[in-house]
């Protein structure tokens, strides 16, 4: 009996070995494939015939270095992003800038209730064949989730995750009818690869749309339509002006941003060649780690070592909810 429990666990580790090997092989082919396609940029104009594109969050950050891209190559661009004064001049200087390309605005909170975004972006864009979509809104709302307001929580789900699923039914139903090959593109983050406390809802709904965004591209790559999805590392945007109490884990991250104008290429690069692209050392980090320790048992280490950060005990310490349980 001891020969046959030993021949078995070796047999186990034998196997383990090789999936971790096979695992951390195919990571690198994807690795080496990204940099491969960084060498060989691409014309969007040119590979899908696209006139107009539409970018979500594009009056800052990452969808602002989209939408330059896009201008770059002759490709009119609709900005979609909150109507308030950051989005009327972003729309004045790529109007000053590209003279040669045309650009509207779409001044809507995609954190509205019932779609009420959709009317707006679908009268704006009525009489234009889009093929080019980047879903990128988004930002982070930071605390403990039982000390937040319930809206809140819902505005930045709405924001983040909500809104790419009308408004890519939308633009995709049209490329679909019109029979045109497209690109739709969608914003996520290094952080869909591991739990986030002190940010409840930020690392779910951006794992909700890799998903989505690969569920996506199997459904329609037989069309002529691809899919990507990014998870960026840190970048330097708008989106450490976070909503609700300062992290220090945040400050600690921006030290390391990369530019915006980074996963713009990077999402250029990846169109037709990959749907799943992860940009920088931070994500490479989470994905390695995810391959050397199994996700559940991952999850158990930051559940019980999650009280130790810093983030963590501060907000505790101030929690309403908390304190006021403790005094019950």
């Amino acid at each position: 009996m001891f020969y046959i429990d030993t021949l078995l666990w070796s047999v186990f580790c034998y196997i383990s070995a090789w999936v971790g090997l096979i695992s951390m092989l195919t990571y690198v082919l994807a690795i080496g494939i990204q940099q491969l396609s960084l060498r060989f940029p691409q014309n969007l104009k040119r590979k899908y015939g696209a006139e107009w594109a539409l970018v979500t969050g594009s009056s800052s950050g990452i969808g602002k270095a989209i939408a330059e891209m896009l201008a770059e190559q002759n490709i009119n661009v609709v900005l979609v992003a909150l109507d308030d004064a950051t989005l009327e001049a972003t729309f004045q200087e790529l109007k000053q800038k590209y003279k040669g390309v045309e650009f509207r605005k779409v001044g809507v909170n995609l954190t509205a209730k019932d779609y009420g975004y959709m009317p707006a972006i679908i009268e704006a864009t009525k009489d234009l064949s889009i093929n080019l979509l980047f879903n990128n809104a988004g930002y982070i709302s930071t605390g403990l989730f039982a000390d937040t307001e319930l809206e809140r929580l819902r505005c930045n789900l709405e924001c983040n995750a909500g809104c790419a699923v009308p408004i890519t039914h939308h633009f995709l139903t049209k490329m679909i009818e019109q029979k045109r090959k497209g690109y739709i593109t969608f914003t996520s983050s290094a952080s869909t690869y591991l739990p986030g406390p002190t940010a409840t809802l930020y690392s779910p709904s951006k794992a909700f749309l890799t998903n989505f965004a690969t569920t996506l591209a199997a459904e329609n790559k037989d069309v002529g339509i691809d899919v990507t999805v990014v998870h960026p590392s840190p970048v330097n945007t708008n989106f450490y002006k976070n909503e609700g109490p300062k992290l220090d884990s945040l400050a600690t991250a921006q030290k390391a941003a990369a530019a915006p104008r980074n996963i713009a290429l990077q999402l250029f690069a990846a169109a037709g060649r990959l749907t799943v692209w992860d940009q920088g050392t931070t994500c490479a980090v989470f994905r390695v780690v995810n391959k050397i320790i199994d996700f559940q048992i991952f999850t158990e280490i930051i559940t019980r070592f999650a009280f130790v950060n810093g983030d963590h005990k501060k907000l505790s310490k101030s929690s309403k909810t908390r304190n006021t349980a403790k005094k019950e």
